[in-house]
């Protein structure tokens, strides 16, 4: 993941910005549907459009790790649809990738390139992936995290985070670090 110098610590500011607009503070947990709803982007199941659209059922079950989350540009409006067959800490982090595509102002493309196949842009993927990381767990809150020693699981519900985000949190950080020091 290569990103461009400064990145990593404009992410963290933006997601304590986001924290303070919300009345949080640096090391709160953040809820992605709460952000999305202050950004006036909607977000919408993927349950919802199958009821619309029985095609859609198909990324409900046997297609469900097809896509776990995406924005639908309506001019200049958002709109995030998730797949809610996943677990909630998945959609959690799904719902922050798109929103960071938000905050980030990165321009709407083709899901498609000429070929059929999905369009990816690596270097704004590498950022939304970063900066939703952030809105997670902040800096704050992963140095929060290894003081007090919480344990992996209560840090993973009061987060509503995997373990796998968690611990790729608290490695960005270099909160692990002191919390190995510290136990």
């Amino acid at each position: 993941m290569a990103l461009r110098r400064g990145f990593k610590a404009e992410a963290n500011r933006l997601s304590v910005l986001m924290r303070k607009e919300l009345g949080l503070g640096p090391t709160a947990a953040l809820s992605p549907t709460r952000l999305a709803e202050h950004l006036d982007i909607p977000v919408r199941t993927f349950s919802a459009a199958a009821a619309a659209d029985p095609r859609v059922g198909a990324l409900l079950g046997s297609e469900r790790e097809a896509v776990s989350a995406l924005t639908v540009h309506l001019g200049p409006r958002r709109m995030i649809w998730v797949n809610d067959s996943h677990d909630e800490s998945r959609q959690n982090s799904s719902i922050g990738h798109e929103l960071a595509h938000a905050l980030l102002q990165h321009p709407a493309g083709p899901a498609l390139d000429a070929r059929g196949c999905r369009h990816w842009d690596g270097e704004i993927e590498d950022e939304a992936s970063w900066l939703s990381g952030a809105l997670l767990i902040t800096n704050e809150a992963a140095w929060s995290i290894a003081r007090r020693q919480m344990a992996d699981h209560a840090a993973m519900l009061r987060y509503g985070v995997s373990r796998q985000m968690l611990t790729w949190r608290l490695n960005a950080s270099g909160a692990a670090g002191q919390r190995k020091r510290s136990a």
